[in-house]
């Protein structure tokens, strides 16, 4: 783990272990070290932010003990990434009906039965939120549908697209470009709009995923 100082008011855990970045979660989860008021979460990083720890070496050494010394409870190293103490599980309905189902299903050699029920079997865990307001990376796809990005991203992608890209799956939140290839489309509302223009609204309430949560698709008709 390496510690940087981020701007005036950060300190950036990075290059973090799964194993260091779980104990590191599942304690920020039960409370904040002191002198820290939030936290975001990268893939392998999780930036701590406070009025004053940026270059305060108690606090360094702090860290550096709340995340060598994880909760009693929490899951062992070895044990898979998606048993966080304070996940949360979601089951999100997906109509596939998207544009490059065929595409995928040709370049991955299988059918498109085979692309739906390969797509829908992992119990997915948001590793990060991405690029657009609650867009989520979950991690877990099958390696039979792990494909390269799209050479030429798409303009626009409606919201609710559901997607694949690389090792991830995704989940479109707000109309924008993207390079993903699209499955099929969601109407599990991932982003309140209202709830963020709140200017004390909390994380849980604009966003309806968080990281570490666990995500099953599951097919729906096209009525």
């Amino acid at each position: 783990m390496d510690l940087k100082p981020y701007g005036d008011r950060g300190l950036l855990l990075a290059e973090l272990s799964d194993a260091q970045r779980t104990a590191c979660l599942n304690r920020l989860a039960q409370a904040l070290p002191a002198g820290c008021e939030e936290y975001v979460v990268g893939y392998d990083s999780i930036l701590l932010l406070g009025p004053s720890i940026a270059c305060d070496q108690q606090f360094k050494e702090s860290i550096r003990s709340f995340v060598a010394y994880p909760l009693a409870d929490a899951p062992e190293p070895d044990s898979p990434r998606s048993h966080f103490a304070h996940s949360r599980k979601h089951t999100i309905e997906v109509y596939y009906n998207g544009a490059d189902l065929e595409w995928v299903a040709q370049a991955c050699k299988l059918s498109i039965e085979q692309v739906i029920e390969l797509h829908t079997a992992p119990v997915y865990t948001v590793r990060m939120m991405g690029f657009s307001p609650g867009f989520p990376y979950l991690e877990g796809l099958d390696p039979r549908l792990q494909l390269e990005r799209r050479a030429s991203p798409r303009n626009r992608i409606a919201p609710g697209a559901v997607a694949i890209g690389g090792s991830h799956a995704g989940i479109y939140t707000v109309a924008s470009p993207g390079g993903w290839h699209l499955l099929g489309h969601t109407d599990f509302p991932l982003f309140d709009l209202e709830a963020a223009r709140h200017a004390h609204a909390n994380a849980q309430e604009v966003f309806a995923l968080s990281p570490s949560d666990q995500v099953r698709f599951q097919p729906k008709e096209i009525r």
